[in-house]
């Protein structure tokens, strides 16, 4: 049977992903120049079996269908985490893989307008344990907001792989 302790340890991670984001979810937005590299940094720690925080820097830049320009941003973000197989089943023996919810608020500056604004990140991520310390991630996430890059709601949805180190 695992004890408390077990299932806590370990408990402070980093992470490292790299992928693709797009601005927009509309049908016209699904177009190639529309992609953009995503780069995303995390670190936090779980606080209990099924809950923990992880803070995090998200960019750098995006492109729109309006324009050719790279958007530079920095989005620095902090955001509660759920464990859905901990919380759905708390004394399950087999942790390789781990459903999380992530969600919480974040600043946002994008140097193409020159202005900072106040957004939430929102996503899902798979986690699969590769080593003793070590897990692999997939991470589905959107930093969501008022007038980003647009004047009105706009989102900023990406996909990610990485690599997690638990100490």
């Amino acid at each position: 049977m695992l004890t408390s302790s077990d299932r806590l340890k370990p408990t402070y991670f980093i992470s490292l992903s790299f992928g693709t984001q797009m601005s927009g979810i509309k049908d016209e937005d699904f177009v190639s120049s529309n992609y953009s590299p995503l780069v995303n940094v995390t670190a936090g720690k779980w606080y209990f079996d099924n809950l923990g925080f992880q803070v995090g820097l998200k960019g750098f830049y995006f492109y729109t269908i309006a324009d050719d320009e790279k958007h530079h941003y920095n989005y620095v973000y902090g955001e509660a985490i759920l464990n859905v197989n901990n919380t759905l089943n708390p004394e399950r023996k087999n942790r390789d893989w781990d459903l999380n919810i992530h969600a919480g608020p974040g600043f946002f500056y994008n140097h193409f307008y020159d202005k900072p604004n106040f957004c939430a990140n929102l996503g899902m991520q798979n986690n699969y344990k590769v080593a003793d310390k070590f897990k692999a991630s997939f991470d589905i996430a959107a930093i969501i907001g008022w007038d980003i890059y647009q004047g009105n709601t706009d989102i900023l949805p990406g996909m990610s792989l990485g690599l997690i180190y638990q100490f």
